[in-house]
């Protein structure tokens, strides 16, 4: 099937990815090395890039976020899903079904967007933020 091969990719694993300091550095690497190696279409959003240049600016400085958002930008390996008004709304109806204060809004487009288009895999590094919801939003997590 189709869906099989689509993945969603969270701010916390690009975080992770571009910063040596960070303690899931090396396992974001581990799996950046597993994905690269796989068939699986690799999705993220503008929300989960805007999140990830913004994170790292503030916890490793400016330099190492325009590296990581120039070589997300430029790169291709993976789609840039733009959040738009439609993709937003649904966000919004997410975000007010989900009783959770752990939940961010960022987290609600992640399943809008996975729903959207049809996306069965999520690889983030906060499982047990998104454990309770894989039944209802028809997902799992990539298994690295």
């Amino acid at each position: 099937m189709e869906e099989n091969n689509k993945l969603f990719i969270d701010s916390n694993f690009f975080i992770a990815l571009h910063n040596p300091l960070d303690a899931l550095y090396i396992r974001a690497k581990q799996i950046a090395n597993k994905i690269e190696r796989s068939k699986l279409k690799i999705y993220s959003s503008n929300f989960i890039y805007l999140e990830t240049v913004t994170v790292l600016s503030q916890r490793s400085g400016k330099e190492v976020a325009i590296t990581a958002g120039k070589k997300l930008l430029l790169g291709d390996y993976y789609t840039v899903v733009n959040i738009n008004e439609d993709l937003q709304f649904k966000s919004w109806l997410i975000f007010q079904e989900i009783k959770r204060k752990n939940m961010s809004f960022v987290d609600c487009s992640i399943l809008a967007v996975m729903r959207n288009m049809g996306i069965k895999k999520l690889l983030t590094f906060d499982t047990a933020d998104f454990a309770g919801l894989r039944r209802k939003y028809s997902f799992s997590f990539f298994k690295a």
